[in-house]
């Protein structure tokens, strides 16, 4: 009887174990690549918009906590107060920052690495804080190399078949569309007495929002597998935009450092076992 019970209780936990589910963390290094001047590729091709069924957005969320702290600590750059404000408000460092900012638009360029605190649940998909990320010597040798990193990030995810993975929103580099904006006389003397100039939204419905944009998506049949789409934009001199597409789709093996490349950037990925 007591063998019979012990037997049981082993079959228990084995069942248990082989059905846990197997957790991974993946971390991602995205850099530009330096002017070809003699480059024979052609980007004028027109492509389908970037989008997927599922999608979550990491990122978001983080660079909007970050730019509201730094707006906290003084950081001119995410005030929406003016000197007008302060003529009128006896407490100028009132509400100048809460949620009512557009925080994320209010970035010229985004931070290389969104700061998050480390977690270390299973209740979703989580990004990884920046002391979790390994990528030193990668990010040493893209220093020697002259290459300029656009985004260093990763995140923490369980097994997901190809049908239920959702796929992961990446964006970075410059706010093309802040800088394709009109410039503005934000005089605020002159608003005392007269409006000032405000451009057009119709001016920007072309202009791609960052310089970087595009979803990533990785799950599990038998192997690892990644696909991504990003579109890479950079102004012309005649003031248009020219969208270059990036896809790859590729089976990868967990602990290896892969490598992707494309005229216009570069990307390393490795793709973890994580045990919470």
């Amino acid at each position: 009887m007591l063998f019979r019970n012990s037997l049981l209780l082993l079959c228990c936990l084995f069942t248990s174990s082989s059905f846990a589910t197997r957790w991974f963390e993946i971390e991602v290094l995205i850099y530009k690549q330096r002017p070809a001047p003699y480059l024979q590729e052609d980007f004028s091709l027109k492509h389908d918009e970037i989008k997927a069924k599922r999608s979550e957005d990491l990122l978001s969320p983080a660079y909007t906590e970050q730019a509201k702290q730094a707006c906290i600590e003084g950081d001119s750059r995410f005030r929406s107060d003016s000197f007008t404000d302060s003529l009128v408000n006896s407490n100028p460092h009132s509400n100048v920052c809460d949620d009512s900012v557009d925080f994320l638009a209010s970035y010229n360029q985004l931070p290389v690495t969104p700061v998050v605190e480390p977690r270390e649940d299973t209740d979703d998909i989580y990004l990884m804080a920046p002391e979790q990320l390994q990528f030193v010597e990668q990010k040493n040798q893209l220093d020697k190399k002259g290459l300029t990193p656009i985004l260093h990030t990763g995140w923490r995810f369980p097994e997901m078949s190809e049908k239920r993975a959702p796929s992961i929103r990446l964006f970075a580099g410059e706010h093309l569309v802040k800088h394709a904006s009109p410039v503005e006389e934000n005089n605020d003397f002159i608003s005392l007495v007269g409006p000032t100039e405000r451009y057009i939204p119709d001016q920007l419905q072309n202009v791609p929002e960052w310089e970087l944009d595009g979803l990533m998506k990785i799950y599990v049949r038998h192997y690892l597998f990644i696909n991504a789409d990003f579109d890479i934009s950079q102004r012309l001199e005649t003031g248009d935009y020219e969208k270059a597409r990036f896809s790859q789709f590729k089976r990868v093996i967990s602990n290896e450092i892969h490598y992707f490349d494309h005229p216009r950037m570069g990307m390393i990925v490795q793709i973890r076992r994580y045990n919470h």
